[in-house]
């Protein structure tokens, strides 16, 4: 049983066939990369459209990776047959988009799983404070399993350099200075790559917020409460919550409270967290969730946890209306209403 290398090189590599088997190979691998990133394509995006734009996006990036190749070896006098060079680079380009695309899966579901709110926000590009980032293990974590991914790749491409070598019939020096040419200029082929992305990709298409509902709210309601637990009272402290609305139509809703019972030094805080964006329909105002989060302080037992929820989209008639205080939101829904004001900075 051969290797890849030997495999592709004792094809016919100048036959019509082996064109076509060739480039079917690296459309299907391009194919299977975008599926797999379908999962984690910003809110508010046209799968259709995004495809047909990463697509053209790739296209041109392929074909930048075999100029780069045939550059690499012209300098160091290797014998070019363009349509071979093409072939070979069909087969191992696509192994490399798949090696790549998986480690970077992985490190997207770490990052996930360790820091969903950041990754929301990092995902959905609503980061106040990118520097705040590097704070986060889980976002370490992402970079550290995207290094591996660009050495993976590498590693790659100096196992099957060799096969370009037998194509281009040079000597191992010869070989050695074309590879460290390619990789000197392929972070100059990732970076066109960004760029057509950044400038291609269709923007978010959720509307803007009116300007009255921009900034920070507080809710107004009642923040104590009484309830049973066990065989004693336990006073329910209910923090007022706050609602944030950011003008690329993101929302951000917090609510805080604080378990308390007979013993005054013991109590449970909990921090619920919503993230999501906003629409406007005339006065409903649509509230679409994509993160939920729960943490839970313990001070009786000196824990902490954190768990993912799942907010439902919620649906409110919304008026701006003088109050005694000043101007107040007022939401509103068959489950009755609750009006906030604007929070003090």
């Amino acid at each position: 049983m051969c290797g890849p290398r030997k495999a592709i090189l004792q094809q016919d590599l100048e036959s019509d066939s082996a064109l076509q088997q060739a480039l079917t190979f690296i459309a299907v691998t391009f194919g299977i990369a975008f599926i797999a990133q379908i999962p984690i394509l910003p809110a508010g995006q046209s799968t259709e459209k995004t495809f047909a734009i990463v697509a053209v996006v790739s296209a041109l990036g392929f074909g930048l990776n075999v100029f780069l190749v045939i550059l690499s070896w012209r300098i160091v006098g290797g014998k070019l047959t363009f349509k071979k060079v093409l072939i070979v680079t069909c087969y191992f380009s696509g192994v490399s988009t798949i090696l790549f695309m998986t480690v970077s899966l992985i490190a997207m579901g770490a990052f996930k799983f360790i820091d969903p709110l950041l990754y929301q926000q990092m995902m959905s590009g609503s980061l106040d404070d990118p520097s705040g980032a590097f704070n986060s293990l889980g976002y370490k974590v992402f970079l550290v399993l995207s290094g591996v991914a660009m050495i993976a790749v590498y590693g790659w491409i100096l196992w099957i350099w060799d096969a370009y070598r037998q194509l281009m019939q040079v000597d191992k020096r010869r070989s050695g200075i074309a590879f460290l040419l390619f990789t000197a200029l392929s972070p100059l082929l990732i970076l066109v790559q960004l760029l057509m992305y950044d400038t291609t990709l269709p923007p978010r298409t959720t509307p803007p917020l009116p300007d009255e509902l921009m900034g920070e709210w507080q809710s107004t309601g009642p923040t104590d409460a009484i309830g049973v637990a066990g065989n004693g009272n336990v006073r329910i402290h209910l923090f007022a919550p706050q609602l944030r609305m950011i003008p690329n139509g993101e929302y951000k809703k917090d609510e805080f409270e604080r378990h308390s019972a007979n013993n005054p030094n013991c109590s449970v805080a909990v921090l619920r967290t919503e993230l999501g964006w906003a629409t406007v329909h005339g006065s409903l105002l649509v509230l679409s969730p994509f993160y939920g989060g729960e943490t839970t302080a313990d001070d009786c037992s000196g824990t902490r946890s954190h768990s993912s929820t799942k907010p439902a989209k919620a649906e409110y008639q919304y008026q701006i209306i003088q109050g005694p205080s000043g101007w107040q939101l007022h939401l509103s829904n068959r489950m009755g209403g609750v009006n906030f004001a604007p929070k003090n900075p």
